[in-house]
């Protein structure tokens, strides 16, 4: 009667009592063997490719993981900030320099209107063709404003003073029309206190702006 391989247990080579079941005892212990030695070392190359893989993982950077360096940060965003400052003061002498522009031509109009008022001789009729002059000059520059208060980069302080003198700009365009088409005795009722107030945040801009 033979023996089944898969019955041949650790003591079986002992028991045999001829050569053939010896034989096929070992050659069953080899298969074991080398079939146990396989899975050892399949399972140690998977373990081992598990490792690897989350030692990757942990070194690469991914953006938005905070896995950056803190000296890399501090750099990046010193040069952001650079960056930032430099774009900020390029738009600010941009919006200067074409605010001033507009200013003095508007402004020297404004003066030849109150330079014709001195003296007490002058008639809403002779005073006429300089209050037109000026209220074309007004909207002239009126007209630019919203560009320069656009402009990019621009500092919030900055845009919110160009915003206001816009505003006062307006209104003192608007009270001057309305003294011209009263023609009362009162003369300058509306527009002298409007143009104080322009003048106010006239003194502002160029204040930010550092022009004397």
């Amino acid at each position: 009667m033979s023996t089944a391989l898969h019955d041949i247990g650790p003591s079986d080579e002992r028991e045999c009592t001829n050569e053939a079941c010896a034989r096929a005892y070992r050659q069953g212990e080899a298969k074991m063997t080398t079939g146990s030695r396989r899975i050892t070392r399949r399972g140690a190359a998977s373990i081992a490719g598990a490792a690897a893989l989350v030692s990757l993982a942990a070194c690469t950077p991914v953006v938005g993981s905070g896995s950056a360096q803190p000296s890399d940060v501090a750099a990046y965003q010193s040069t952001v900030a650079a960056s930032r400052a430099a774009a900020a003061a390029s738009a600010k002498t941009s919006a200067c320099t074409a605010w001033r522009a507009e200013f003095d031509k508007r402004n020297r109009v404004t003066d030849s209107t109150i330079a014709a008022t001195k003296g007490g001789n002058w008639t809403w009729d002779s005073i006429g063709p300089s209050i037109t002059a000026e209220l074309a000059a007004i909207a002239t520059e009126a007209g630019t404003l919203p560009g320069i208060i656009a402009t990019p980069d621009l500092a919030a302080t900055i845009r919110t003073l160009m915003s206001d003198y816009k505003t006062k700009l307006d209104a003192y365009g608007e009270a001057l029309r309305a003294d011209q088409a009263a023609r009362s005795a009162e003369s300058w009722a509306r527009s002298n206190p409007a143009l104080d107030a322009l003048e106010a945040v006239t003194d502002n801009v160029k204040g930010i702006c550092s022009i004397a």
